[in-house]
């Protein structure tokens, strides 16, 4: 918590503060130069280079290239890497990193009695090849994505069909989709050509990406609600895709990017020629895409032809009364509507330059186009008929586009790692940190685009490296020469997420609904959002990525453990350590009927078995591991203490706090 002082002397020094704050991020010493400026040329904005692995010491460490790159830097600051983890750290690493929730003890068991050098190489295939890949790493495009079930901001309306976009998410990452193709479906897939009504849907299903963000529904100023949306969707477009933040661009000249205001306004008029409410007076209303069947549309026709017809004062009762027959027959078995939100074409319109950012105040007028200092003078003609987000999408998912690879490869490796090379995921400008590894970092990005943009294919890559399987268990030297892991030279154990915490704790207690898709919400398009219901969303038995996410509330399960502000875009959350944590996971009402019934699959699968053994069950069952001589007597002395009579209760409580260890909690 921050608290304003009053007196004028400590209103300077914080003024002070802040700027100091705000100065760019340090540079390592290697690339320290002088304070950065609009006409300096940025690391990112050079092409990628093809990096040649380096030589190292140690030829034995590297199994793949990008070992190269970590042992170089690890040698050179006299240092060694961290020897390899446990095969069973590893493959509890695995399924947590890959799907969210730990392995089953059999699992466990499968990968431990493998003895063929390739058990780990089928192990990864056979968890990128699940459908619980999709749901674990499409979450984590959802916070880049700033999805949300509702609005938020000043009216709060329910965004009923908002989870095609999720399920999309989902499937696209399950189905290894091109991530240049996932590109340009979320910015244009709605002027994509298709051949067939389920290829429309698909495509048509990412433009979502824009149209889910936040929005002042009630402002009475339609011509600044529109430009209101357009910088929200420019400064979503250029953080996710690109790390640029050309929302800064609004008002002047990028103070640190080469990102002119003119840049700014470019971009702005393909955003202003593309409709995403069909409303803009008070309370406005969102566009969607109605791709519903042939025969659903036909019906529809119809039944609105029959509807006005009955409507007419001169048509006689009796013959009303056969047109409302007529009506019910047809709306029999009607195929369901299939609704999608996203954003759609209108007029197209270049916008003049808004001075000061205020839209009443008009400068020279922009045609669209690209930002220059990225894309050049040659730029491709934006067409008379469409607003230009087509060869905005295939711009941005250009091979020779020097960010976009680069910027998801990071995003790739901080995924996994808890930390990326470019240790500000969302910003690779003049204010964000430069890459601690840049090599290594084109090296990434080339593999992505000669992979076919595959994602799939960069997991493989880091994982079957020696860095990602590195041991948590580090020299002291280690650790107080590289506090960060910079390096890369250990693993460094990290807290799984608020969602994974859910998961986990349900599917040991054998409670996880594996359900996929679909929405809980029951409200119709428009509607205010009940957040009373939320009370009974969080009951469901379903992946935590299922549950709505209401922007106007969260789930206090979920804020405790850090859950991202569904309303901006999220590449790196916070992790905090707070007591809530521990209150939650002693207190809660989901761990204690969790707690409860794992109990009862422990009483249940071991009913001969002694209080030692039934310890050092659970002890494997949610930590993976064999239990120690000293827990195995703690167990039983934890049991009896109970009495005879409260078996279940004891386990319960047993189970409850090994819930709460830092072994479940952290992957190490």
């Amino acid at each position: 918590m921050f608290f304003l002082p009053r007196d004028p002397v400590s209103i300077i020094l914080a003024a002070i503060i802040g700027c100091l704050l705000l100065q760019p991020a340090p540079l390592p010493a290697e690339d320290k130069g002088s304070k950065p400026g609009k006409n300096d040329r940025l690391w990112a904005l050079e092409k990628l280079g093809k990096p040649i692995n380096p030589e190292v010491q140690d030829t034995n460490w590297p199994r793949a290239p990008i070992d190269h790159f970590i042992l170089q830097k690890i040698e050179k600051a006299g240092l060694r890497p961290t020897r390899q983890a446990d095969r069973r750290t590893l493959v509890r690493r695995a399924y947590l990193d890959l799907h969210g929730i730990p392995p089953t003890t059999g699992q466990l068991r499968s990968f431990l009695e493998d003895r063929e050098p390739d058990t780990w190489k089928r192990l990864i295939e056979e968890l990128l090849a699940s459908p619980r890949y999709g749901e674990r790493w499409g979450r984590h495009w959802l916070d880049v994505a700033r999805y949300a079930d509702s609005n938020g901001m000043d009216e709060d309306i329910v965004h009923p069909v908002a989870f095609r976009y999720r399920d999309y998410v989902i499937a696209s990452f399950n189905n290894d989709k091109p991530f240049d193709r996932f590109i340009i479906e979320q910015l244009a897939g709605d002027l994509m050509p298709a051949d067939t009504l389920e290829e429309q849907r698909r495509q048509t299903l990412g433009v979502g990406f824009l149209s889910i963000g936040p929005k002042m529904l009630a402002c009475d100023d339609p011509d600044k609600m529109r430009r209101d949306i357009v910088d929200e969707q420019i400064d979503t477009t250029g953080r996710a895709f690109m790390g640029m933040t050309f929302g800064c661009a609004r008002c002047h000249d990028h103070k640190f990017d080469p990102v002119s205001i003119e840049d700014y306004y470019g971009l702005a008029g393909i955003f202003l020629s593309t409709k995403t409410l069909t409303k803009y007076s008070v309370v406005a209303r969102f566009h969607q895409h109605d791709l519903s069947q042939d025969e659903h549309t036909r019906r529809r026709g119809k039944i609105a032809t029959l509807e006005k017809h009955k409507a007419d004062k001169t048509v006689p009762e009796e013959e009303k009364k056969s047109i409302e027959k007529e009506i019910q027959q047809i709306r029999k078995d009607l195929p369901p509507v299939f609704e999608v939100m996203g954003v759609t074409e209108y007029p197209t319109e270049d916008a003049k330059v808004h001075l000061r950012g205020d839209y009443q105040t008009l400068g020279k007028l922009i045609p669209r186009r690209l930002p220059k200092a990225i894309a050049g003078q040659d730029q491709p003609k934006m067409p008379s008929g469409q607003s230009g987000r087509l060869q905005l999408a295939n711009w941005i998912a250009s091979p020779d586009h020097p960010l976009t690879a680069r910027v998801i490869a990071n995003r790739i490796w901080h995924w996994h790692f808890g930390r990326g090379i470019v240790t500000t995921p969302d910003n690779f400008g003049h204010l964000g940190q430069h890459p601690s590894h840049p090599a290594l970092l084109d090296h990434l990005a080339l593999l992505l685009i000669e992979s076919g943009w595959s994602i799939k294919h960069l997991h493989r890559v880091i994982m079957n490296s020696s860095t990602y399987r590195q041991s948590s268990i580090a020299d002291s030297q280690l650790k107080k020469t590289d506090p960060e892991n910079s390096l890369f030279a250990r693993w460094k154990p990290r807290r799984i997420e608020s969602e994974v915490l859910r998961d986990s704790i349900l599917f040991k207690s054998n409670r996880l609904d594996l359900t996929m898709g679909g929405s809980m919400l029951t409200e119709q398009s428009h509607k205010y959002v009940d957040r009373k219901k939320q009370k009974e969303y969080i009951k469901s038995m379903r992946r935590t990525i299922y549950l709505p996410v209401l922007r106007s509330s969260g789930y206090d399960s979920q804020k405790a453990f850090d859950f991202p502000d569904p309303a901006v875009i999220t590449g790196k959350r916070n992790v905090s350590s707070v007591t809530p944590q521990a209150l939650y996971l002693m207190n809660s009402e989901m761990i204690h009927n969790s707690s409860k019934a794992l109990a009862e699959v422990l009483l249940g699968g071991t009913p001969e078995a002694n209080n030692k053994d039934r310890a050092s069950w659970l002890i494997l069952h949610l930590l993976g591991r064999e239990a120690t001589p000293t827990e195995r007597e703690r167990g039983e002395i934890f049991a009896d203490t109970y009495g005879k009579d409260e078996k279940n209760t004891a386990w319960a409580a047993f189970s409850r706090a090994l819930f709460a260890t830092n072994e479940f909690l952290y992957i190490q």
